[in-house]
């Protein structure tokens, strides 16, 4: 059954034909509506989407074409805004079931009707022949494979588990220990990630039940796991009590212990929930996992409880946090030297407070941040996360691009991505391996579902992709879920700029002001100058461009210059923005890692200016 708004939408394709560029933008513009106003529309009254909907409507076009002239297939694939005739070709054969002559042929009598079905050509037959008999080939194979291995080897592999690790509840009488309850959660989370047969849910993913009053059934659903363990902490008078269960997602209780401890023992608590839970669900456990459940971070109490506030403190982002957690892995680090975490735990506060975020100095932060990994590497050479840590720098803030290409070439190939794969998604996609950055972080996705930021990630590699409608439906599930996070709030902001949606950037970015009063980078002045620009509040852009001049001429981090460029990019002064961009690169701001593929920068591509930068960044060494 017909619908106004569908006619009215294929009247609008049908006086475009010829337009080969004439998509769901364009479509809108002609409706009155935004694009995602549109893509809910359609997608509500047909179930199918935009670009669905305008390709339908060629071909049905091209079905009267191909019956009722005498037009050849290519000259009709031009005629109806196809890319190429094979494009053409291949998307009518999808939809008719036959190629345009073998259309034409068996047709000429009939209307245009999806789905026709007609008996196969004998150049027809001949193929699905030659198919059934690989396909037979490949099946008797497969049988002879899977006869020697079941008869010979039996290589079964156990069945995955899924596990997540609520954060333990704080019973201590006197004292605030949450960060403390923090440190046993997170060191029975590493603890069981290490027990190959077990798929454990990140801490990041399991936060957002922390004060949460949904029941054990619903986070389980929520985080897609088959166990959920829970459990509380009290510690008074240097004595640790700690309760622990283990719990089916039906809510079937499996285990409880309860260990009581003095506090200089906690490691060996840790070992046994993890080893306990290993055994409730029948897993054998390797040498090489129990090396790892077994294995201690440090030998100083005193220097493990510094380290588990700082980490605590660390998690809540903020400067405030930040600078508090500081001299707490400092003190950990003079009480133990080895203590790689908190090598680790402090490189990554100095990494992160010099990016985006506008924190620290950039080059100070990688400086002091590169000193700490290389000691930490000296103490563990195969340790995977420093690694990761010091190409993250040698990506961002040293722009070695060979280094990290290396690097790149040497993750990307593994099937099983961990949490260490932001800097891998992201050099793929400043780089234009748009396919590659969704394998990675599709991956990711599979390996830690609840984890949040990465689904505003995902929306915006569809959105380079060119799937904006994928990329919109995205932000529509997870922003009811996710007004909280900032990290998810910032990508979601950005995505709605580039797709020019930009009522739905500015609700993101009033949710950051209500959540993050404190934080205030670069990139979100840049929205304000930009938005205060469309708004016609002249006097509002001259305060925010004078300040962010003023973090760039007090070389602040979080790219104050690449920012100012890309503001007058967007207005389209682009000497302004070359004058920018050249600031940028003098002081070596991370952001212009961005450089290659930022979507505003793509008009200046053939300028010689922007040649030479992209040489001079270091893109021209991976070509």
């Amino acid at each position: 059954m017909e619908n106004p708004f569908i006619d009215k939408i294929r009247q609008i394709v049908l006086d475009h034909l010829d337009d080969e560029k004439f998509g769901v933008t364009e479509l809108a513009s002609e409706l009155g509506l935004s694009k995602s106003q549109t893509f809910r529309k359609v997608k509500s009254i047909t179930g199918r989407s935009v670009n669905q909907l305008i390709r339908e409507t060629r071909l049905l076009e091209a079905a009267a074409l191909i019956l009722h002239t005498d037009l050849h297939a290519s000259e009709i694939s031009y005629k109806l805004g196809f890319s190429s005739p094979s494009y053409f070709n291949k998307c009518f054969s999808k939809y008719y079931g036959v190629t345009p002559g073998e259309y034409k042929e068996k047709n000429e009598e009939l209307p245009p009707k999806r789905g026709f079905y007609r008996a196969p050509s004998p150049s027809g037959i001949k193929k699905i022949q030659t198919f059934l008999y690989i396909l037979g080939a490949a099946l008797l194979i497969f049988a002879i494979i899977s006869i020697i291995n079941n008869g010979v080897t039996d290589k079964t592999t156990p069945a995955e588990i899924s596990i997540a690790v609520l954060y333990f509840d704080d019973h201590s009488p006197e004292l605030d220990m949450q960060y403390f309850c923090n440190g046993i959660t997170e060191a029975i989370t590493a603890k069981l990630a290490g027990i190959k047969q077990l798929k454990v849910a990140s801490r990041t993913s399991v936060k957002q039940f922390r004060t949460t009053a949904q029941s054990i059934p619903e986070i389980a659903e929520a985080l897609g796991v088959d166990y959920i363990i829970e459990g509380s902490v009290t510690l008074y008078n240097n004595k640790v009590k700690i309760t622990s269960q283990l719990i089916k997602a039906n809510n079937e209780h499996i285990w409880g212990g309860e260990y009581n401890d003095d506090f200089d023992d906690i490691f060996a608590i840790h070992q046994n929930v993890a080893k306990e839970v290993a055994e409730q669900l029948k897993i054998k456990l390797s040498p090489d996992e129990m090396q790892i459940i077994e294995k201690y971070p440090t030998d100083n109490m005193e220097a493990y409880n510094l380290f588990i506030q700082a980490e605590y403190l660390k998690s809540l982002f903020s400067k405030i946090a930040f600078s508090k957690a500081l001299p707490l892995y400092e003190q950990a680090i003079v009480l133990d030297s080895t203590f790689v975490e908190a090598y680790l735990g402090l490189s990554e506060i100095w990494q992160v407070g010099g990016i985006v975020w506008g924190i620290y100095k950039e080059q100070e932060a990688w400086k002091k941040a590169k000193e700490l990994l290389l000691k930490a590497s000296n103490i563990d050479s195969t340790n995977r996360r420093i690694a990761y840590d010091l190409h993250f720098g040698y990506f961002y803030y040293e722009w070695d691009f060979e280094a990290m290409e290396k690097y790149y070439q040497s993750r990307l190939l593994k099937s099983n991505y961990d949490i260490l794969t932001g800097v891998i998604q992201d050099y793929a996609l400043k780089t234009g391996r748009y396919n590659e950055a969704l394998l990675i972080n599709e991956r990711y996705i599979s390996n830690s579902p609840s984890i949040i930021y990465i689904h505003a990630y995902k929306a915006e590699i569809l959105m380079f992709l060119g799937k904006e409608e994928e990329a919109l439906e995205i932000l529509a599930k997870y922003n009811t879920l996710y007004n909280d996070d900032l990290f998810y709030l910032r990508e979601s902001s950005k995505v709605y700029f580039y797709i020019e949606e930009y009522e739905m950037s500015k609700n993101q970015l009033k949710k950051i002001r209500i959540n993050f009063p404190d934080e205030n980078p670069p990139i979100f002045i840049w929205f304000d100058a930009v938005y205060a620009k469309m708004d016609g509040k002249e006097e509002d852009v001259v305060l925010y461009l004078k300040e962010l001049t003023n973090l760039y001429k007090t070389h602040k981090s979080g790219s104050p210059a690449w920012f100012i460029a890309l503001y007058y990019c967007f207005i389209k002064d682009y000497e302004s923005t070359f004058m920018w961009l050249q600031k940028s690169y003098d002081h070596h701001e991370v952001e212009l890692t961005w450089f290659r593929e930022e979507p505003l920068l793509i008009p200046l591509r053939n300028d010689k200016r922007y040649k030479d930068l992209y040489d001079k960044i270091g893109f021209s060494t991976i070509n």
